[in-house]
Formats: structure tokens, C-alpha cells, sequence
């Protein structure tokens, strides 16, 4: 039997909404023909890239003197830096009568601050990170097959110079003497770091020791056996002490290069500070004296 057309109406409209309700929802369910577009899948994060291991200086090679310096820019050959392992070392020797060393010296010469400290202080990579921060350093490694290796480790900068004079100080001292305690180890670099017409004497020491208080403790140097125990008092201090031995007067003079000569052979002499008390009742007055009555030198070299 016929359905009225009426109801006939009403079951394809029925129809087509319930097809239109199955098909899936989007607008490319109203444009088939138009590729889906791309949809980025979810990933795994990238790996971060491995860390760069920090390495030394050595595309040059640079020897002069004692010195071979390692370096990764060109030097000019008449760069006053290059004088100093050939000049300083006659001056050390010749001040502490010392006997000439053979000893070559490595000197690493980084480009840049940044570089020095991520290969010395670095906490996973740094070569020396267990010690404190400074702006250069000198080590006596052991060489395999015996003997030790010399090495200045330092950067440029406005400083360079007077910190690669005292770095070497401390390698020709190492290289001649049996041990070099260390207070005067510092004290010796400290009076031979600035130039020869400085006689020796550190301005910014002086200053500093002149505003006082000035409290001198010999004895209190003498026990220190770690670098992170000298601190710029100390070091001040040390420089003192050297100073007035080599320049106040000849029995002082007599003690430090007496002291000197022992630790040739002997690397435990004892303590110099009984035999600086030989030589002057009240060593800590002679000191203070001493530093009273220094002259600067005319051309006021500081160290930097």
C-alpha cells in the first residue's frame, strides 16, 4: 500500500539526517577531495650533544730561553713577553746565588680567560678544579721514566706579564732546589714578578702594609703547606719578609741565601725563622722598619 507523500516526505528527510550524523565530523568530512593536512607526530626529545671536553693550547709552538710556549694565535717575534724566559732567569739566579738550572718550561698559553678557567676550574672537566682559582698557576709533574715536567698555566691579558714572572720564579726555584717552602716560594715570586728597576719592591704590598696594622707572623707562614692557605695577607706577607732579608741588610741578607744553599741538598732544613732571630733580636721590629724606610721605585710598576 502506498504511503501518503506527506510521510514519504518525512522518512528521506529522516534518512539523510541520520547518514549525515554517521559520516565523522570535520570540515573534510564536506570536501573529500582535499588531503588531510599533515598532523607532526610526538618524539622522543632530542639528545643534548655531548659536552666538549676542554684541550690545551698547542696549534704553535714557541720556544724561547727555558720556555716553550703553546699557543693557538701567532706571536710576534719582537713581543716583549718573549724576553722574560730569557732575561729573568740570569736575574733570579744571580740575586739568590743560585747555581743555573737546565729545566724547560712549559708554558700554556690560553686566548682567552673563559677557555684558562674551564680547563683548570671546570667542576666535570676542570684538570686542577680541587684547587682555588687563580690567575695562573705552576705545577712540577711527574714525568713517566722519571723527573718532573714543568708547567705555567695562564692566559692573556693586561696581567700576563707579571703573573708569567712569577710562575717562572716559582719553576726556577723548583728547578735547583731539593723543595721551596711555601711562603717562600710566594715571597720570592712576589719580589721578582714586577720588573728589575722595581728593586724588588711591590707597590700595592707596600701601600697595603703601610695602612697597617702590620702583624707579622713568621712562624704562622712557615707551617703552610697548601696553596688555598695563602691568601692576599699572605702573600703580602711573604713578599715582606723577602724583601727585608735581601735588602735591609747583609746579615739578613746572609740568612735567606744561607737558607737557600741548605735547601739544595736538603729539602726539611728547618725553619728559618730561629736563625732570623740570630741575626736580629726582634725580627718583627727590623721588618717593620724596614718597610718604613723603603723608597718606591721611580717608575711605581704594579703588578696586575
Amino acid at each position: 500500500m502506498p504511503f501518503p507523500l506527506q510521510r514519504t516526505r518525512a522518512v528521506v528527510v529522516l534518512t539523510l539526517a541520520v547518514g549525515l550524523l554517521c559520516l565523522p565530523v570535520g570540515c573534510e568530512t564536506l570536501h573529500p577531495e582535499r588531503p588531510a593536512e599533515p598532523v607532526a607526530r610526538s618524539a622522543d626529545p632530542a639528545p643534548p650533544p655531548a659536552p666538549v671536553i676542554p684541550t690545551l693550547p698547542g696549534k704553535y709552538a714557541t720556544r724561547r730561553g727555558c720556555c716553550v710556549f703553546y699557543h693557538d694565535f701567532e706571536f710576534s717575534p719582537d713581543d716583549p713577553l718573549l724576553a722574560e724566559p730569557e732575561n729573568l732567569p740570569d736575574q733570579v739566579y744571580s740575586e739568590l746565588r743560585l747555581p743555573p738550572g737546565n729545566a724547560v718550561v712549559q708554558v700554556f698559553l690560553f686566548d682567552t680567560q673563559a677557555r684558562y678557567e674551564r680547563y683548570m676550574f671546570d667542576e666535570r672537566f676542570g684538570r686542577y678544579k680541587n684547587q682555588p682559582a687563580r690567575r695562573a698557576y705552576f705545577f712540577a709533574e711527574p714525568r713517566i721514566g722519571g723527573g718532573e715536567e714543568l708547567k705555567i698555566y695562564t692566559w692573556m691579558g693586561d696581567h700576563l706579564r707579571t703573573d708569567l714572572r712569577h710562575e717562572l720564579t716559582h719553576a726556577l726555584l723548583n728547578g735547583v732546589l731539593k723543595h721551596v717552602p711555601l711562603w717562600l716560594d710566594e715571597g720570592l715570586a712576589g719580589y721578582f714578578e714586577l720588573p728589575p728597576a722595581n728593586d724588588g719592591v711591590n707597590p700595592q704590598h707596600l701601600d697595603t702594609l703601610r695602612r697597617g696594622p702590620l702583624l707579622p707572623d713568621l712562624a704562622r707562614l712557615e707551617k703552610f703547606d697548601q696553596v688555598k692557605q695563602m691568601e692576599k695577607p699572605e702573600y703580602r706577607e711573604a713578599w715582606a719578609w723577602v724583601h727585608f732579608m735581601l735588602r735591609s741588610d747583609p746579615a739578613m741578607r746572609k740568612v735567606l741565601l744561607d737558607h737557600l744553599q741548605a735547601l739544595r741538598v736538603n729539602p726539611n732544613p728547618g725553619p728559618l725563622l730561629p736563625k732570623l732571630r740570630e741575626a736580629t733580636s726582634n725580627p718583627d721590629r727590623a721588618l717593620a722598619d724596614h718597610l718604613a724606610g723603603i723608597e718606591y721605585p721611580q717608575s711605581r710598576s704594579q703588578p696586575k
